[in-house]
């Protein structure tokens, strides 16, 4: 199987002078959580961008969202495949990249496509599919995690939140009738 064959072509593109806010605003009304930057023309890859480099690079930074263009955020080292290339060699750079999206170039190296750790899990092997999924999750499975002795919280309510302690993770929200929760 090819790229091309389980890659998606619904390219979600915006320029590189948006603004952070801007972009996030986009990704919030369309529900994307990625979407490629064009640079001084359009269909030129200049870098992508995620709501987790919105949040990383932009909130955590503190910095106003207006100020920021978005190309200064973006990754501009973006991982491609081409559309010929076998899935086996996608899968592959995956997990050494740990990325779970491949932008899909063709052979005049345009961006035509992304190949979504998704894509695979619903058009490949199962098997397979999890393999890869497993290697490019390895990162947020191993990575660095603040011991649940050292985390500070403090509810507002005591009867109304919930901490929850599970296998080293910290749940807080408030329960709403039997199962369902609502969080802040």
């Amino acid at each position: 199987m090819k790229c091309g064959d389980l890659m998606h072509m619904d390219l979600q593109w915006v320029p590189s002078n948006a603004s952070a806010r801007e972009v996030a605003g986009i990704m919030r009304d369309r529900s994307l959580g990625f979407l490629l930057v064009f640079g001084s023309s359009p269909g030129q890859l200049a870098g992508v961008v995620t709501d987790r480099d919105l949040a990383v690079r932009v909130c955590t930074g503190d910095k106003r969202s207006d100020d920021v263009k978005i190309i200064d955020i973006a990754t501009k080292d973006v991982i491609v495949c081409a559309e010929g290339d076998d899935l086996k060699d996608a899968e592959k750079k995956m997990m050494e990249e740990q990325k779970s999206r491949l932008v899909v170039v063709n052979a005049e190296d345009q961006a035509v496509g992304i190949l979504s750790l998704t894509d695979i899990l619903l058009g490949d092997r199962p098997g397979r599919a999890i393999k890869t999924a497993r290697g490019v999750l390895a990162r947020e499975a191993e990575g660095p995690h603040t011991p649940i002795e050292q985390i500070k919280l403090t509810p507002s309510t005591a009867q109304d939140e919930e901490i929850a302690s599970h296998q080293g993770s910290v749940t807080i929200g408030r329960t709403l009738g039997t199962s369902v929760k609502e969080f802040p």
